[in-house]
């Protein structure tokens, strides 16, 4: 997981350590960390990627479904191996250090495998953050609460807010969303 037990037990400022009460703390973190990544596009845990298929698009550029590509093993245009010290990698993409080579144009005509992601310990704080409110969240609907918050006013109305809806929470992970796959 991403968040740890006790990072959530410091975030929520609950400390109960009964068993059940810790595998519901991690369901929330588990549940909380599927809904991100799902918003994400991509998982943000590092991992290998083996035999992708890709499509290029006629640029020296490869866009990859992924974000922190750290290496790429090997790379196939066609039929032809391509030596990968010819290309560098960014964000989300690779590219040809030789200005004139390009990653030929059609479907499914690249083949890859590369690592991406971060490690645990080096995880954006964004994205930790955002796992850890959604799972206070979760935390916080339990024992009865409905997931609504309500204020009065003077002239005894009321207004209510739902909290449950997480898309203010996600927010701050657009910048790192990747939508176009």
């Amino acid at each position: 997981m991403i968040a740890s037990i006790a990072m959530f037990n410091t975030y929520s400022g609950n400390y109960e350590d009964v068993s059940e009460a810790v595998q519901l703390k991690g369901a929330f973190l588990s549940t909380a960390e599927d809904i991100v990544t799902s918003y994400l596009g991509f998982d943000p845990k590092q991992q290998e990627y083996t035999d992708v298929v890709a499509s290029g698009s006629g640029s020296r550029r490869l866009y990859l479904p992924c974000r922190n590509i750290q290496s790429v093993e090997s790379l196939i245009m066609g039929t032809t191996p391509i030596d990968t010290t010819q290309v560098k990698t960014y964000d989300d993409y690779i590219s040809f250090i030789d200005h004139a080579t390009k990653f030929p144009i059609g479907e499914d005509n690249i083949r890859l495998s590369y690592t991406a992601g971060w490690e645990i310990e080096q995880m954006p704080s964004v994205i930790v953050v955002s796992i850890l409110r959604i799972a206070t969240l979760m935390l916080s609907e339990t024992g009865g609460n409905i997931g609504l918050t309500g204020k009065s006013f003077a002239d005894n109305s009321r207004t209510f807010v739902n909290y449950s809806n997480y898309r203010k929470y996600l927010q701050p992970l657009d910048s790192l969303r990747i939508l176009g796959f």
